[in-house]
């Protein structure tokens, strides 16, 4: 039986898809919530295999939640469904690590279909979504050290431009001599610099904040 948490603020909505979902042998919606927070004290509660969520929710950070969600709990697997498509939301839930993000003007046998892929570790996008998104990956628009920015922001780490600057070339493998010669530092800055980090991220190893950086966009390049 496949568990299934319901986020949207649109109680009628809710109400018409849990109606659709509980007709099905293999699903049962669990629980329901109408905004992020109560998503996230529900999540912790009953742990569903399945979050369905809605992105455009007022007084909400939907993809701050789907990051806490699947921080969490790795294995369950989170859609968007939602009314239009965005494409900077489209990007940043994926970055976030969604499974899948569907418009709800889908048919609901297919929206079905979808979920049970997904269940799969099948990776369900309507074709307007993956249009978007192929369209992102051509023009490259975002390059590592953005992408690795927008990734921390989405974990609420938020860094300087400067410690920014220093992450990224850190993940790149440059040396601390190589780093304050591109930024036009002192080596001891580019050192106190990465102290700072450090603290930041309480990983006080540079192999490790290496290899952490390096996990985050090697993890969201593989969408």
């Amino acid at each position: 039986m496949i568990s299934v948490m319901l986020v949207d603020d649109q109680q009628l909505f809710i109400d018409g898809i849990k109606a659709m979902l509980d007709n099905e042998e293999d699903m049962q919606v669990v629980t329901t919530a109408t905004n992020g927070r109560q998503g996230i004290l529900r999540f912790m509660e009953y742990r569903p295999d399945m979050v369905l969520m809605n992105i455009h929710m007022p007084h909400t950070d939907a993809i701050k939640a789907i990051v806490q969600m699947k921080e969490n709990h790795p294995t369950t697997k989170v859609i968007v469904l939602t009314t239009y498509a965005d494409e900077d939301q489209i990007v940043s839930a994926v970055y976030a690590g969604v499974d899948g993000f569907l418009l709800k003007k889908l048919a609901g046998s297919h929206l079905i279909t979808c979920l049970r892929d997904a269940c799969q570790n099948e990776t369900v996008f309507s074709g307007e979504v993956s249009r978007i998104l192929a369209k992102r990956i051509l023009e490259q628009q975002f390059d590592k050290r953005e992408l690795l920015k927008k990734i921390l922001h989405n974990r609420n780490l938020h860094l300087s431009n400067r410690e920014l600057d220093i992450a990224y070339l850190l993940a790149e493998g440059i040396s601390n001599k190589h780093i304050a010669q591109r930024l036009f530092l002192s080596e001891g800055t580019v050192k106190n610099y990465i102290s700072g980090i450090y603290q930041i991220f309480q990983i006080h190893n540079r192999k490790q904040l290496i290899a952490y950086f390096r996990q985050l966009l090697d993890k969201k390049n593989a969408m």
